[in-house]
């Protein structure tokens, strides 16, 4: 009779941990699905291409293809009649601030000389301050800038490869650039990479 109590305990336990497991499973999914199309849009904002809100996957794939180099996923502009940028490659990086991780959006022109434009995806910096990051102007102050030799967040910009730091946000500002030359920096190694591959 014990054997039996202990085969239907053990039934039971099995049962209700598939259970869990498939529901965190589809838990994640959903998730995941959701974080990609925000992902998306974010990209397609920082492209300017306009979307509607139930065709961000389908908009998004037909202007951007998907590749997958390491660990990294890069999304390619194809050359669409309405991309001004064709060829040009949009990544996410993360690296420590002052007070947090900050997660940043680069997208970098075809011949990875300069960047098209920059968004903060995530941060928690000091509000008025470091989080001043995450303001429209300071991320639209990035398009264009060059990024060889490096990318320099200066207090006064005067050359085509600095923009203005945030006055007061000294060390999220050396965080960020120095978040920026790793990005740019494993970008030329995954590509190289690539292209030996070929």
């Amino acid at each position: 009779m014990k054997e039996v109590k202990m085969v239907l305990f053990l039934l039971a336990l099995f049962t209700i941990c598939t259970l869990v497991l498939t529901g965190a499973q589809l838990a994640y999914d959903k998730a995941s699905a959701i974080f990609n199309l925000r992902l998306y849009a974010e990209i397609m904002d920082l492209y300017s291409i306009e979307y509607q809100e139930d065709e961000i996957e389908e908009t998004f794939s037909t202007n951007f293809t998907v590749m997958v180099l390491g660990d990294s996923t890069y999304y390619i502009s194809d050359s669409e009649p309405d991309n001004e940028h064709p060829g040009s490659i949009v990544f996410k990086t993360a690296g420590p601030g002052l007070w947090s991780i900050i997660e940043i959006l680069l997208a970098v022109d075809s011949e990875m000389e300069s960047l098209i434009g920059m968004r903060v995806l995530s941060q928690a910096e000091t509000p008025g301050l470091g989080g001043r990051i995450s303001e429209p102007d300071f991320q639209e102050s990035f398009s264009g800038a060059d990024i060889r030799p490096n990318l320099s967040i200066v207090k006064f910009a005067t050359l085509s490869n600095e923009v203005d730091a945030i006055s007061g946000a000294t060390k999220t500002s050396t965080s960020l650039e120095t978040i920026i030359n790793k990005a740019i920096l494993g970008l030329d190694m995954a590509f190289q990479d690539q292209g030996s591959n070929e």
